[in-house]
């Protein structure tokens, strides 16, 4: 008989080389059509005689001040000369958080603006509003690219090879097409986070947090929000890991648990349900130094109720009533503990203890 969720995994993985197939075919056209758009050398000093190849993206339109705070701000006044808004020649390669470089007549760069938002004006057209310093900088003054960001719109290419070699178990493959896609787009989340999830799971536990931590940066585009999800609950997991399976010093520790407390809170706000994050959170306030008994039974409690077989949850809310000396509620996590695993030394030894006099 033939196994219906094998059929369906064989289907999917048709679709997905079939996809493949279309996109190579395409891809060379399209990434030769970028080569013949018109270049300009630019700048960054008077000295720079070697200067850098850059494709004109479009003109500085206005330049204003920035009316909104970052978390990260000292300050709350608006920034005068912070703001600009850029009337586009195209938009392919252009995304939020990319960078763009604003010349003067002679293309020397007298800016850098970080790509906020995009959107199309009536009057306009094509628009995008970007900040950065911009006291040397006009209205007129062209905006640019680097020559190879503008690749960055065909990272999706190399993205998909690296899903369908992750989906048919070549991890190497799929590792190498993950990079070629960041090669050709640096901050895209989507290829960083699947790298991560390989490290990860080969237990490469430094090589996975800095691809979360670049995925983590563009988290904006991570337009679907189980990637989002995946990402946040990963990196508490990384974080976990690290903390109590590796060596390392206290001092680094504590910093790996207050860091997967927040990443397992970010993920617990996207999935209220998630079991991982729960449990993450639960270990975290029972082991830490300064550890907050309450909210570790609370997070174990609530990992019971999504998954009433988790041996671990029972063996820490078996502890955690002992320490507090309700040896009946110890006893009854450690028998609960026991029926399912009942290999399990350290529930047993809870168990006698609690029912010690």
């Amino acid at each position: 008989m033939i196994n219906a969720g094998k059929i369906i995994r064989m289907t999917v993985i048709s679709v997905i080389a079939a996809t493949l197939v279309y996109e190579q075919s395409t891809a060379a056209v399209l990434m030769r059509n970028a080569d013949q758009q018109a270049t300009l050398k630019v700048f960054y000093h008077e000295q720079d005689t070697g200067g850098w190849n850059a494709v004109l993206v479009g003109k500085l339109e206005s330049i204003g001040a920035k009316g909104e705070i970052d978390k990260d701000d000292i300050t709350d006044t608006a920034q005068d000369k912070s703001k600009a808004t850029v009337r586009l020649h195209h938009t392919e390669g252009i995304r939020q958080g990319e960078e763009l470089f604003v010349v003067n007549e002679r293309n020397l760069v007298v800016s850098r603006i970080e790509v906020k938002t995009l959107f199309k004006s009536a009057s306009f057209g094509n628009m995008l509003v970007g900040y950065g310093n911009l006291g040397l900088a006009r209205t007129g003054f062209r905006v640019v690219q680097k020559v190879e960001e503008q690749y960055s719109r065909y990272a999706y290419i190399y993205r998909s090879r690296g899903d369908f070699y992750k989906e048919t178990g070549d991890e190497g493959e799929a590792i190498k097409h993950y990079k070629k896609a960041i090669e050709l787009d640096r901050g895209n989340p989507e290829a960083h986070l699947q790298l991560g999830l390989i490290y990860l799971k080969g237990d490469m536990l430094q090589f996975a947090f800095k691809e979360f931590s670049e995925a983590y940066k563009r988290i904006a585009r991570l337009y679907d929000k189980e990637d989002r999800y995946n990402l946040l609950k990963s990196m508490a997991e990384t974080r976990y890991r690290e903390a109590y399976f590796t060596r390392i010093s206290g001092e680094l520790r504590s910093k790996y648990i207050n860091e997967g407390i927040r990443y397992a809170e970010e993920a617990l706000a996207m999935h209220g349900e998630s079991r991982e994050a729960h449990f993450f959170l639960g270990i975290f306030h029972f082991r830490k130094p300064d550890r907050s008994d309450v909210k570790a039974r609370d997070h174990m409690l609530k990992v019971l109720e999504l998954d009433p077989e988790n041996v671990d949850a029972c063996l820490v809310l078996a502890e955690l009533y002992y320490n507090h000396g309700n040896k009946a509620k110890a006893g009854s996590f450690a028998e609960q503990a026991l029926k399912i695993d009942g290999t399990s030394e350290r529930a047993r030894f809870i168990k006698r203890l609690a029912e010690q006099e």
